[in-house]
């Protein structure tokens, strides 16, 4: 009798062989054999970064396969650039268009990761309820990584400003860094103030020097941050309400403001007939070197909204600011038919590779053919060779399409980019160790709205 771990071993290569056959057919050919591959989200009402847990990514359905059997293409990925380069001026970190790339994992071992203990404490923002005039009343707890103990709660803040949903932590893993802003409807015509406070955790897990860093930030709400590894800067991205699509939609900026001075320095997307390479305004997740010279970003190259156009650029976090086409240089990019499809990628330490969450179509099973599933990969993709290197998780097939009201995965990493933190919907998430996800044991998971250590 075959073992279900050998039945699971035969899908998978029957999956790579696909994905494999999809790189030799034509255009034509894959869309006469089209169907559902893992898509994400639509957009939230209220919220519009295409983002995650609260701050969802909004993806509309990408279609195409290869065959019949599994809903397998071609994975639309280029790795480019070498860490620690900055382009020549103009380049431009956007593509024209995803090229060829990853065609399959086939023979790309396990990656178990580093072996040390992972933080002792997590800090966690959690939902409380509403308040009597509707408003979300929000926290920030910190808890202990081996039983979930909480062990201190963020101080309330000011009257008037609200948590928001990210958590960063510098490379002590002691400091915390949050960001709150003023209450604004969506549309208005009032300016969005947001604030960034930072605070640290002590060996016993308590909570200790809350206090505001840096200047207010005046205009459309800060959608992402992080914090430079040794917590003097923050980088973060703006956005407010959803418009029309127009040239507003191509001026993404990503800002680095010093949170002794409050000084800021900004880089602009610069389209022109010299970089028609475009950054929109959904620039999403942050992660810096630690160096602190770098700073990585995912962000978005080609409208209309929805498309599977995930790339990832380095920027050059030492110069005075500029154009972002002239400052950084393409890692990654990602085309809108892709089957391993790439939801976000956080930078190592070093610079010379990326950690990314990636989900593909898994084979339905006999007994439900038509029942889609799909399976998460938390991959390393080396920036030296332009492939992956490692699989870190790979998760069991799952049923469903994931555009099916699931929330896309996060990632976040330790303040030294060794652990790895993985969440796939509001009762999913844990540390990656040894190819397994270590659950994390949380009490509130059902209010839980962000999460890091």
């Amino acid at each position: 009798m075959i073992s279900q771990e050998e039945k699971t071993a035969t899908a998978d290569r029957l999956t790579d062989a696909l994905a494999a056959a999809a790189a030799i057919m034509s255009p034509d050919g894959a869309r006469a054999l089209s169907s559902p591959v893992p898509g994400r989200l639509a957009r939230p009402a209220s919220r519009p970064a295409r983002r995650r847990t609260g701050r969802l990514r909004a993806w509309l359905v990408p279609v195409g396969a290869a065959a019949s059997v599994t809903a397998i293409i071609l994975t639309a990925v280029t790795l480019a650039g070498h860490p620690g380069t900055v382009p020549a001026r103009g380049t431009g970190p956007a593509p024209a268009s995803a090229g060829p790339g990853i065609t399959s994992l086939a023979g790309v071992p396990s990656d178990p990761g580093t072996r040390t203990p992972p933080p002792a404490f997590y800090v966690t923002i959690v939902s409380m309820g509403l308040s009597r005039d509707g408003r979300e009343l929000m926290t920030a707890q910190v808890r202990r990584t081996s039983d979930g103990r909480l062990t201190g709660t963020v101080p309330a803040l000011p009257a008037g400003w609200i948590l928001g949903r990210s958590i960063s932590v510098t490379a002590d893993d002691r400091t915390f860094t949050i960001a709150a802003a003023t209450l604004t409807v969506c549309p208005s015509s009032t300016a969005t103030q947001t604030r960034f406070y930072q605070f640290s955790v002590t060996s016993a897990g308590h909570v200790t020097g809350l206090r505001a860093v840096g200047k207010p930030v005046t205009g459309e709400p800060v959608s992402e941050f992080a914090a430079s590894p040794d917590g003097t800067k923050v980088a973060y991205a703006e956005q407010g309400c959803p418009e029309p699509a127009s040239a507003a939609l191509n001026t993404g900026v990503i800002h680095v403001m010093d949170l002794t001075s409050g000084a800021v320095r900004s880089w602009h997307n610069t389209v022109s007939a010299a970089t028609p390479a475009r950054v929109t305004t959904q620039i999403e997740a942050m992660s810096w070197t630690a160096d602190g010279r770098t700073l990585v970003a995912d962000y978005l190259w080609e409208l209309p909204e929805g498309s599977l156009d995930l790339a990832v650029l380095g920027l050059d976090a030492t110069s005075s600011g500029g154009s972002l086409q002239a400052h950084s240089h393409l890692l990654f990019s990602q085309g809108a038919r892709c089957t391993v499809c790439v939801y976000t990628a956080l930078t190592s330490s070093d610079g010379s590779t990326l950690t990314a969450v990636a989900a593909s179509s898994a084979p339905p099973l006999p007994s439900h053919p038509r029942m889609p599933r799909y399976r998460l990969w938390v991959l390393e993709l080396s920036l030296a060779t332009g492939q992956p290197s490692g699989i870190s998780y790979r998760s069991a097939a799952s049923d469903g399409s994931y555009n099916d009201g699931g929330l896309v995965p996060v990632l976040s990493a330790d303040g030294q980019a060794r652990h790895w933190l993985l969440w796939n919907d509001p009762e999913q998430f844990g540390w990656i160790s040894g190819g397994k996800l270590v659950p994390l044991p949380i009490k509130a998971s059902a209010g839980l709205l962000a999460i890091n250590w």
